[in-house]
């Protein structure tokens, strides 16, 4: 039998090599997908766009904006003065950043990143970063599930899905809704001290004895917000449901240029599509390849031929990487460490 102390890291390591599969299959799914339509077709229509392609990003800083502000909403208490905006911004796009590159973490590698940097940079306490962070992970997921509901009531009659993306679509909601009513109501009551109170009589984690106080304080700040602060939830919510909505617009201008037949409803369902995709594809880092593939299938569900299909989600990806690097290069001019997950 293996002691307890050992499987923790024995379950760590099997997830590090599972996530590390799914990476190699989901390169594998981009190089085939790639080679189906075509390296010189790809590439000729990403040159054909030519100074086109500078308008391409310019939508994605402002969806991140509205979810750096969702983020701000989140925080128990208002953040102080001297935290301003665009210190939130580029400590959001650092964790943002190392959660498409830790390949083990569900795309949550990044999270003790952002609270460390608030810690050291603008004192910040670590309760208040980890509650807010949590926080807005309700108010994410709930403005998703509404973004995602409207978006099929409005094309419902102009733009039917197929049976298999609509059962698909259904069964996400339900699933979505449950775990927010889940994640919710564990957040109510509680979960972080009652959790470190049963593993403290389990015995598993020694290291964690001290921290009653801190876990208790934790679970204040969230049970507080979610009682007295519903004016700054429904903020959190709106700011978080407005970046799918430009999310849309990013969608449509680059089916526009691409020279898709897409209308901005027919975006509404493509992004809410893509964005469902990304989060049940979540085992796999940063969802190389099937994303890629993903888009290729629904896309073609849509009647749009393979090749701009395929250049639309590479222009995605080249978005990404943009947004990666300069994430890597604002943490280097911080010059922080990152945190032991």
């Amino acid at each position: 039998m293996v002691p307890h102390r050992h499987r923790a890291p024995i379950l760590e390591f099997i997830l590090k090599k599972f996530k590390i599969l799914f990476l190699l299959l989901g390169l594998a799914l981009l190089a085939w997908t790639v080679h189906k339509v075509g390296i010189g077709t790809l590439t000729s229509n990403i040159l054909n766009l030519r100074w086109k392609l500078l308008i391409l990003f310019l939508v994605y800083p402002f969806i991140f904006a509205c979810n750096t502000w969702g983020w701000a909403y989140a925080f128990p208490t208002p953040l102080p003065k001297h935290v301003r905006f665009k210190d939130l911004y580029f400590v959001r796009i650092i964790g943002e950043t190392f959660n498409n590159l830790i390949p083990w973490a569900a795309s949550l590698g990044g999270e003790p990143i952002k609270a460390q940097l608030l810690k050291k940079n603008h004192e910040i306490p670590l309760s208040a970063s980890y509650a807010s962070l949590l926080i807005v992970h309700v108010t994410f997921w709930i403005s998703l599930n509404l973004f995602v509901i409207l978006g099929l009531l409005i094309t419902s009659k102009s733009r039917p899905l197929t049976p298999v993306l609509w059962h698909s679509m259904l069964i996400f909601l339900v699933v979505l809704g449950g775990v927010v009513f889940v994640f919710t109501l564990l957040l109510f009551r509680g979960v972080f001290s009652k959790t470190h109170g049963l593993v403290k009589k389990i015995g598993w984690i020694k290291k964690l004895e001290d921290k009653t106080a801190h876990y208790l304080k934790l679970d204040g700040e969230i049970k507080d917000f979610f009682l007295k602060n519903p004016k700054r939830l429904l903020l959190s919510s709106f700011f978080n449901f407005l970046s799918w909505f430009l999310g849309s617009f990013e969608v449509y201008f680059f089916g526009k240029i691409l020279g898709l037949p897409i209308s901005f409803t027919d975006a509404w369902l493509l992004e809410s599509l893509i964005q469902v995709l990304r989060i049940i594809t979540f085992f796999v880092p940063a969802s190389i390849g099937a994303q890629e593939g993903g888009i290729l299938y629904i896309f073609s569900e849509f009647g749009f031929s393979n090749p701009l299909s395929i250049t639309f989600a590479i222009l995605r990806r080249i978005r990404e990487i943009i947004w990666v690097a300069l994430g890597l290069i604002l943490w280097a001019i911080m010059d922080h460490p990152v945190p032991k997950q």
